[in-house]
């Protein structure tokens, strides 16, 4: 199973962390990849906030470039993963076959 998670706001990057590090505990999870948006995008430039899924091997943390505005992609924690449009990846996962879950 593969687990494309969303989140939009800054109040929900703790919840978000909780949620994906349960998620990839799972047996028969292959992959979560948590999709930074919106307000939280935040969390992409807070290495010490994200810590706990970067150093998750089953999760992938992407930062939306719609979203980051006046970061910069040298501002995002190393790991993370940018692209363009987080539309665009979410939409790319529904199609390869990821469940799609919003915070």
């Amino acid at each position: 199973m593969k687990i494309v998670l969303s989140v939009d706001s800054e109040e929900k990057i703790p919840m978000s962390i909780t949620a994906a590090s349960h998620l990839s505990e799972m047996p028969e999870t292959e992959e979560v990849e948590v999709v930074y948006l919106n307000g939280g995008i935040a969390a992409v430039t807070q290495r010490n906030r994200i810590a706990p899924l970067l150093k998750n091997e089953k999760v992938n943390v992407v930062a939306c470039g719609t979203s980051m505005e006046a970061r910069t992609k040298e501002e995002l924690a190393p790991g993370v993963i940018y692209v363009p449009a987080s539309l665009k990846e979410i939409i790319k996962r529904i199609q390869e076959g990821y469940i799609y879950l919003v915070l």
